[in-house]
């Protein structure tokens, strides 16, 4: 058995140790089982993911320390036109998300929440205010104009409140990425 092979052996193993499997004989684990564990399944899910790249890439380890930098986020106008744009309100996590999955992100850098919420903000579309000792990002009467709207969700904490972007905002978003960018570049 080849290096590779045993590696692909051990992945499987932990794969099905990970999903509550026995890889002897593919029988369910019991419950109380240590494995089914969230934290130890977890894990397991980890490793196998790790392990997985490291078949993906021959068996060879990369060397994080010696990895190219990535250039800095970029969008071609081709990207922007596969940008999903959500027929139900969503927020503006879930925008940066879907802008990028349509980059390669093994060379260029992630847009962030962050960058495109303080370029939100030089456009008067966000606030942050300070609420109780902690800063958050709240709309403007500016915001409603484009789309953006609060709505309650329930976490596992309570209800809180999430700011969310119509079709007309997430569209505002993904049209002024040329903008946001140039922003981003020219900070500090």
């Amino acid at each position: 058995m080849t290096e590779l092979e045993l590696m692909r052996h051990a992945q499987n193993y932990i794969k099905s140790l990970a999903n509550g499997i026995n890889p002897l004989d593919n029988s369910q684990l019991p419950d109380s089982d240590i494995v089914n564990n969230v934290r130890i399944s977890r894990c397991l899910f980890y490793v196998s993911g790790v392990l997985q790249k490291v078949i993906d890439n021959d068996g060879k380890i990369i060397n994080t320390k010696n990895k190219l930098k990535k250039l800095p986020f970029t969008i071609t106008d081709e990207q922007l036109k596969n940008i999903h744009i959500s027929k139900y309100p969503i927020s503006l996590s879930e925008i940066v998300e879907n802008i990028n999955q349509t980059i390669d992100l093994n060379i260029y850098k992630k847009l962030t929440y962050s960058k495109v919420a303080d370029w939100l903000i030089t456009q008067g579309l966000l606030e942050t205010q300070t609420v109780n000792g902690k800063s958050k990002k709240v709309i403007t009467e500016k915001s409603n104009s484009i789309g953006m709207s609060l709505i309650n969700k329930h976490g596992q904490y309570g209800i809180y409140t999430v700011i969310v972007y119509n079709i007309d905002a997430q569209q505002f978003v993904v049209s002024s990425l040329p903008e946001i960018i140039y922003f981003i570049n020219n900070q500090d």
